[in-house]
C-alpha cells in the first residue's frame, strides 16, 4: 500500500482525533447559521408587520360592551380577547424578524426541531427555507456526528486511562459500554440543568423546563414551549445570557445526544466482531476436530491389523 492510502486511511478512521476536521465542521456550521439567519431577516423583514385589523377589533368590542348588558361568561371570554388583542397589539410595535430572532429560525431549521413560533411568510421566504434547508441540515449533521464521535473516543480513552493507570487494569473492559453510561449520564444532567436554567428565564416549573429540554434534544419540537418567546434579546441583559446559554446548553446537548448513538453503535459493532471471531474459530476448529478424529481411527485401525496378524503368528507356530 503506498503512502497515499495509508494517509487515506487514516483519515478516515473514526477511532483517531482529527481536531482540524472538528473545528472545519463547526465552523462551516457557524457559518451556514449565520449566512441563512442572515438572508432570512433581509427578505422577511419587509413582510414584518401584525395585520392593523386586529388592533381595531379591540376598540369595537369595547364600543359593544358599553351598549349591550352581558353574562359573567360572555365577560370573562371578552376580556381573553382582550387580552389576545393587546398581546397582538405589543407583538405589532416590536420587530419580529431581527437579526438574533433570524439565527434562532435558523438554528431550528439546521437541527431540524422547529419549534414553528417564526416561520417566513413570504414567497421568497419560503422557497429560501426550501433551498436552505437542503444545505444546512446535512451541515449541522455531519458536525453533530463530527462533535459526538469525538466526544465518545475521548472518553473510551480516559475511562482506559483511569482503568490502567489508576486502578491498575491491563485491560480496559467494556470500554464502549462505560462510555454509552457516562454518555447517557451526561445527556440527563444536561436536562436537569436546562430545567433548572429554564425555571429562572421563564418562569416554568421544573417539569415544564425538563419538558422543553427534552424535546428540543428530541428534535420534536412541539412550539408549545418556546425560551424567551424565541427572543434571544432581551432589556435584561442577564436574561439575555441565560437565554443565549440556553441555546448553546441545547447545541451541546445534541452532540451528547450523537455521542450516545455513536457509542452504542461502537457496542454493537464490537459485539458483532466478537461473534464474528467465534464463529471464525469454530470452523478452524471444526475441521481440526474432524482430522484428529480420522488419524485416531486409522491409528486404531492400525492396532487391530497388527494384533490380527499377530495371532496367526502365534496359531502357526503352535501348529
Amino acid at each position: 500500500m503506498s503512502d497515499t492510502d495509508l494517509g487515506a486511511v487514516e483519515e478516515e478512521n473514526p477511532h483517531k482525533f482529527q481536531p482540524k476536521s472538528l473545528i472545519i465542521k463547526i465552523s462551516i456550521f457557524i457559518i451556514v447559521l449565520v449566512i441563512g439567519a442572515a438572508i432570512f431577516q433581509a427578505i422577511e423583514k419587509k413582510n414584518d408587520n401584525i395585520d392593523a385589523e386586529s388592533e381595531k377589533a379591540l376598540y369595537v368590542k369595547v364600543d359593544i360592551i358599553t351598549k349591550y348588558n352581558i353574562t359573567s361568561d360572555d365577560f370573562d371570554k371578552f376580556l381573553s380577547a382582550v387580552e389576545d388583542e393587546i398581546r397582538l397589539k405589543e407583538l405589532a410595535k416590536k420587530p419580529r424578524w431581527t437579526f438574533s430572532n433570524s439565527v434562532f429560525l435558523a438554528f431550528s431549521i439546521m437541527t431540524t426541531i422547529g419549534y414553528g413560533h417564526l416561520t417566513p411568510k413570504t414567497s421568497g421566504g419560503q422557497i429560501f427555507c426550501i433551498l436552505y434547508s437542503l444545505v444546512a441540515i446535512p451541515v449541522a449533521g455531519i458536525m453533530l456526528i463530527s462533535v459526538g464521535s469525538h466526544v465518545s473516543l475521548a472518553l473510551q480513552k480516559f475511562i482506559s486511562f483511569v482503568e490502567k493507570k489508576l486502578l491498575r487494569r491491563e485491560m480496559g473492559l467494556n470500554t464502549e459500554m462505560k462510555s454509552t453510561v457516562v454518555t447517557f449520564v451526561f445527556m440527563i444532567l444536561i436536562i436537569i440543568f436546562g430545567a433548572i436554567l429554564t425555571s429562572h428565564t421563564d418562569g416554568w416549573t421544573f417539569v415544564e423546563g425538563m419538558y422543553f429540554i427534552f424535546i428540543s434534544l428530541s428534535t420534536i419540537g412541539f412550539g408549545d414551549y418556546i425560551i424567551n418567546d424565541g427572543e434571544l434579546n432581551d432589556p435584561d441583559d442577564k436574561k439575555s445570557v441565560a437565554v443565549n446559554f440556553t441555546i448553546v446548553l441545547i447545541t451541546v446537548g445534541l452532540c451528547v445526544v450523537s455521542s450516545v448513538l455513536c457509542s452504542v453503535s461502537s457496542v454493537i459493532e464490537e459485539k458483532q466482531k466478537r461473534m464474528r471471531m467465534h464463529m471464525s474459530a469454530g470452523n478452524i476448529a471444526g475441521p481440526g476436530r474432524m482430522a484428529l478424529s480420522a488419524v485416531t481411527k486409522i491409528t486404531k485401525t492400525g492396532k487391530n491389523d497388527r494384533s490380527e496378524a499377530q495371532k496367526l503368528n502365534n496359531e502357526n507356530e503352535q501348529v
